[in-house]
């Protein structure tokens, strides 16, 4: 049909550069001018051939094999962010593909997505911060991981153990996160903190030393966890990833060493797949996602090279040897 709708169209245009109307020539062949427009749109969007897949290289396959016989609980995502922390792309597809094949993969039960998108939008860095409070278990007694967290990198910039939150807490965090930052406090500009609506965060002290100190202070909407789901994702993963985990902290030195030793960890080695797979840490340090998108996008092109030339010098080898055999 494809070849029969060219000749047609080929013939028609013969007929105009030879000075006949398109109209005249339409009606000879009995075809409507809506039709014959519509064969000309369709053959400028034809798709291009589709470029020739490779299969993954031995190399490559060693490489998700490391870091499943050393991660068996990773999943194929997060094995592809740790590759690419590795300078090596490859796609989470191929990746599952490869591990079910081995018989790896293990079931997934998926969470439903929030009803409500996020009341928030952060293009860079120090433009919203979020902060919170987790429970956790030091002695058998109850404490808090309060923390503050950058909306764009999703990097933690301060965070502290308390025994219990008040007010003065919620305003020393945003302090040691400003100069954690270098943002000094006479600074025009400072991120906004956005939080929940518990009392330390209401508490008048609290909303005077943000007017004071020339900071917008903001409140996630009541039952909508969606306005502070930065803050409540990494929570969660922390509470999976090393609280759960550990259960009970012998005493308050040990749990800072170790929550600290999560925190770097998170930010700076655990791929983010919001963030590309890049880290929190990088992100936080390119503060530009147009410079990270680029930098994956290279990063594709040439692992794909690469693959390309493996396989293609393998053929040519192996062409080389049966006619090395042939003689």
């Amino acid at each position: 049909m494809e070849t029969q709708k060219d000749a047609v169209m080929a013939l028609v245009e013969a007929h105009r550069q030879a000075g006949r109307a398109v109209g005249e020539v339409l009606a000879g062949l009995g075809i409507a001018r809506s039709t014959y427009y519509r064969w000309k749109r369709g053959a400028n969007r034809r798709p291009a051939p589709s470029r020739r897949t490779y299969p993954l290289t031995p190399e490559e396959c060693g490489m998700i094999d490391e870091v499943k016989t050393a991660h068996p609980e990773y999943r194929h995502r997060r094995i592809q962010g740790v590759l690419q922390g590795w300078g090596t792309y490859l796609s989470a597809s191929a990746i599952y593909g490869y591990l079910k094949h081995r018989g790896q993969v293990e079931p997934y039960d998926r969470r439903s997505a929030p009803w409500d998108s996020p009341r928030y939008e952060a293009w860079q860095k120090h433009l919203l911060w979020g902060s919170d409070w987790t429970r956790l278990s030091i002695a058998h007694l109850r404490w808090y991981l309060l923390t503050v967290i950058d909306f764009f990198s999703r990097c933690v910039v301060a965070w502290d153990l308390v025994p219990s939150v008040n007010a003065g807490h919620v305003k020393a965090i945003y302090r040691a996160a400003l100069a954690a930052e270098g943002i000094p406090s006479s600074a025009e500009r400072k991120p906004e903190l956005r939080v929940d609506r518990g009392s330390p965060n209401t508490a008048r002290v609290t909303r005077e030393f943000f007017e004071i100190l020339g900071a917008e202070l903001s409140f996630a909407r009541v039952r909508r966890p969606t306005d502070n789901a930065i803050t409540e994702r990494f929570y969660g993963t922390v509470k999976q990833e090393e609280i759960y985990l550990v259960g009970n902290y012998p005493d308050e030195r040990s749990a800072r060493e170790e929550i600290g030793r999560y925190i770097a960890h998170y930010n700076t080695q655990r791929p983010h797949q919001a963030l590309f797979n890049f880290t929190p840490a990088y992100v936080h340090q390119v503060n530009n996602k147009t410079a990270l998108v680029n930098e994956l996008e290279g990063m594709k092109k040439a692992t794909r090279e690469k693959r390309k030339d493996y396989w293609i010098n393998l053929e040519k080898s192996d062409s080389l040897n049966s006619l090395i055999l042939s003689h």
